[in-house]
């Protein structure tokens, strides 16, 4: 609106909620980023736009967010604040954005918002170039997004499950497996895609993300919860990881993932276990605990987010180097979910 009628964003919305009483404008779209309106400010907005304020609300969905900090008063009041959740930039051809100068559409992404289907693109993966990574190349990316798709909207909660699964396959990279060959492929698929070095690419999410889906979905299965739940009952919790294991390596290609982690744990004893979500979870499973628990991490399991972390434990010692080239090549993680961390130190075996 602001481009078309040649304003400010400021000076438009003054003009737009104007009127015989007043109008009350807190901040700049410098200091506050993400426009609130009260209800008298939307129905302003709305008379103004010439359309109902239920299409509104329907092409804009945070329209109807009203920040807590704005009473529902009589007057019109508009506020900028910091954006409630993270911004995306959305899919350039899908909002007729691709040839026209000038910032990006932004939008959230929601739990599973970070791919484009139509145009087979991962949006959230270099700043300032809003196309993001071409996946035609990757089709297990594309099919792993409409996996986490599907699990989102079954599961009462499906973003949670897939925070948890992927501070699981975090904990599994930081090993830096001999006989993985998976992730070194897909590493230099992506890299020819991108035109960034591997060393860029290897702490990304994206690396790990079909891995993380398949995961998700048999975690927040109630058929293997109830049968790992009874495997720990009548064989022991290590008997249940190893059978959820096999099952895990065998949907995502590695055959062999049981038996290399169960040696790592041997060789490493309670460390290992102490930071192995998986074997959280299993006990929490077993316990029978509420859901609210099954899906919080020990906040003893370390599990960086940001990529110059990533790069240092998932390299080959080369820290300074790695970082440098993940940091220059500036491959945000864009969807990089965080579990919510439990208190305290979860009593392994």
């Amino acid at each position: 609106m602001t481009a078309g009628f040649g304003l400010s964003a400021q000076d438009l919305l003054r003009a737009v909620l104007g009127g015989p009483h007043g109008v009350h404008v807190t901040g700049t779209p410098k200091t506050g980023l993400e426009l609130f309106l009260n209800g008298p400010a939307q129905a302003a907005l709305a008379q103004f736009a010439g359309t109902p304020l239920s299409r509104l609300i329907a092409l804009l969905p945070s329209l109807a967010v009203c920040h807590s900090r704005l009473d529902d008063a009589p007057l019109r009041r508009a506020a900028w604040y910091a954006p409630g959740t993270a911004w995306v930039a959305a899919c350039p051809p899908c909002t007729g954005r691709a040839w026209l100068a000038g910032p990006g559409v932004q939008v959230y992404p929601g739990a599973a918002g970070h791919i484009c289907r139509r145009h087979r693109r991962w949006l959230l993966a270099r700043a300032g170039k809003p196309a993001g990574i071409a996946l035609q190349s990757l089709p297990e990316i594309l099919a792993a997004h409409q996996r986490h798709v599907a699990l989102v909207r079954t599961h009462p909660r499906g973003g949670d499950v897939v925070a948890f699964a992927a501070a699981v396959v975090w904990s599994w990279q930081v090993q830096r497996w001999r006989s993985e060959t998976i992730w070194q492929d897909r590493v230099r698929r992506l890299a020819a895609v991108t035109g960034c070095p591997p060393a860029a690419i290897v702490p990304h999410a994206l690396l790990a993300y079909p891995e993380t889906i398949a995961v998700a979905r048999l975690l927040g299965d109630g058929r293997w919860q109830q049968r790992l739940r009874l495997s720990v009952a009548t064989a022991g919790a290590a008997a249940a990881e190893r059978l959820f294991l096999q099952e895990v390596g065998l949907r995502i290609g590695r055959p062999w993932l049981a038996d290399w982690l169960g040696a790592c744990s041997r060789a490493r004893g309670w460390e290992a276990a102490r930071a192995d979500p998986l074997r959280q979870w299993l006990l929490t499973v077993a316990d029978g605990t509420s859901d609210d628990r099954l899906w919080m991490v020990d906040q003893a399991v370390a599990r960086p987010a940001e990529y110059s972390d990533r790069a240092a434990l998932l390299g080959d010692g080369r820290t300074r180097a790695l970082s440098e080239q993940a940091r220059a090549a500036f491959l945000t993680s864009g969807w990089e979910p965080l579990p919510p961390r439990r208190p305290g130190r979860a009593p392994y075996l």
